[in-house]
């Protein structure tokens, strides 16, 4: 690594108690410093279509997400979901946090969010292609539910020795 080039992110992985956090809302005067180029980054160095704060260790309610319809990423801050609307749909998800785990979910087909840009201005999204499915997915993530939650019992306990692999110790801990 150079002088000056920023250190590779660290994405949580199953099983730091962080991803289990509600974040907090960001205050409107609140700096966000770089967070948004990080999530930014740390979507497409990892390869995804979604990050949310959390996911980084930072429990502020800001999420990155990607549309690989339209190719245009957005940085919501303070994300709130007005409406769901459609039949549920089946659709294989993966997530940054449970690497190389895919698991076919449930969720309605659409959503209506609004959400604050990063320069403060406010914006509503509706959306009924996969950019629905990232924002539903990311939206959990900043409520602590992870996209195993929506498993039924059976399944995850069917999944307990593929996620006992995932977890690692937490950054700083001795185990």
């Amino acid at each position: 690594m150079t002088a000056g080039a920023p250190a590779a992110l660290t994405i949580l992985i199953h099983g730091d108690p962080r991803l289990r956090r509600p974040a907090r809302p960001v205050a409107p005067d609140e700096d966000l410093g770089d967070l948004p180029a990080r999530l930014l980054a740390g979507m497409r160095d990892h390869r995804g279509i979604g990050l949310a704060a959390p996911q980084l260790g930072d429990l502020r309610r800001v999420v990155a997400v990607s549309d690989p319809e339209s190719g245009r990423s957005l940085v919501l801050v303070n994300p709130e979901l007005d409406e769901t609307f459609g039949p549920p749909i089946p659709f294989e998800e993966g997530c940054l946090s449970f690497p190389g785990l895919y698991l076919t979910l449930l969720r309605p087909r659409g959503v209506a969010v609004r959400y604050r840009e990063p320069d403060g201005g406010t914006r509503t999204l509706r959306d009924e292609g996969i950019l629905s499915r990232v924002i539903q997915h990311e939206l959990d993530h900043l409520d602590g539910v992870l996209f195993i939650d929506h498993l039924p019992r059976w399944r995850r306990w069917w999944l307990a020795g593929r996620l006992r692999r995932l977890r690692r110790p937490p950054e700083g801990s001795s185990a």
